[in-house]
């Protein structure tokens, strides 16, 4: 999504990126599952790197607040 949408859609803009980021955590969950399941490295693989992408995604905004800056 660009900037300038999310003053267009207001609070419905984080409910799309909550759902989004719901439906990446399934992904990465059946994906990991099944091939673990299946015993097939390519698909624990990728279910791995969704579970990292499903992470970032959920981690708070830390642009600003890590590093408060003394003036």
């Amino acid at each position: 999504m660009a900037p300038d949408d999310e003053s267009q859609l207001g609070d419905r803009a984080g409910q799309l990126r909550r759902g989004a980021t719901w439906l990446l955590l399934t992904a990465a969950l059946g994906s990991l599952g099944t091939g673990i399941a299946l015993g097939h490295g390519l698909l624990m693989a990728g279910g791995l790197v969704l579970a990292g992408v499903y992470g970032h995604l959920l981690a708070p905004d830390a642009r600003g607040s890590a590093h408060p800056r003394r003036g």
